[in-house]
């Protein structure tokens, strides 16, 4: 998760340099095209969820050869120079690494990002645009950690079509890895501040 950008945190660095520095800290930064942004940490909604998402991915794909990939590991953005910490993404087949490092690899089949008040105008412009110039990407999902509210961006060969998904009932499908997901599920013993629509199933 990225936090503001602001001019205090910006470096004009090559891909080679900040990786080379990125390997070496103790804090993670992503990288837009020479730019370098810290990131901020999680909220317990954002790491509640985000650990939902993934352990019902990682058991659909235990008798399969899919793999989801957690916020540890980068993907490389090479048409718009950048690499990014999702906080989930996967494919269904082999991975296609940066280098022999295997901490980087070019070619998810779906990201997905858990929205924070700070990123959330990053995660649908900038991040997302950039992410649609990834070939292999087949879809692109943003999780609210404020109210149940699931958007799913799908590559069709007219565009990105949208879909929303707004109750606990409702059943997320990747079809990328062919795999359906319940809300219910994202969001087991997530509270809301507001109060409303609070998920504690479970």
């Amino acid at each position: 998760m990225m936090s503001a950008m602001s001019a205090a945190e910006k470096f004009k660095l090559t891909p080679a340099a900040y990786l080379e520095r990125e390997r070496a800290a103790e804090f993670r930064s992503e990288y837009v095209d020479g730019e370098v942004f810290a990131m901020a940490g999680a909220t317990l909604n954002h790491n509640l969820i985000a650990m939902n998402f993934g352990s019902e991915l990682r058991n659909a794909f235990k008798d399969r050869p899919c793999v989801v990939l957690g916020s540890d590991m980068k993907v490389r953005v090479d048409s718009a120079n950048a690499c990014f910490y999702p906080d989930l993404s996967g494919r269904g087949g082999p991975l296609e690494f940066f280098d022999d490092r295997t901490d980087i690899y070019r070619n998810p089949e779906f990201v997905i990002e858990v929205l924070s008040d700070s990123t959330e105008i990053w995660d649908r412009s900038g991040k997302f645009h950039r992410y649609q110039t990834l070939p292999s990407l087949r879809e692109y999902v943003l999780v609210s950690q404020n109210a149940v509210a699931v958007d799913v961006f799908r590559r069709h060969e007219a565009g990105w079509l949208y879909h929303s998904l707004q109750t606990l009932e409702d059943i997320l499908r990747l079809d990328s890895v062919e795999c359906d997901v319940p809300l219910a599920e994202i969001y087991r013993k997530v509270a809301f501040e507001s109060g409303d629509g609070i998920a504690r199933r479970g």
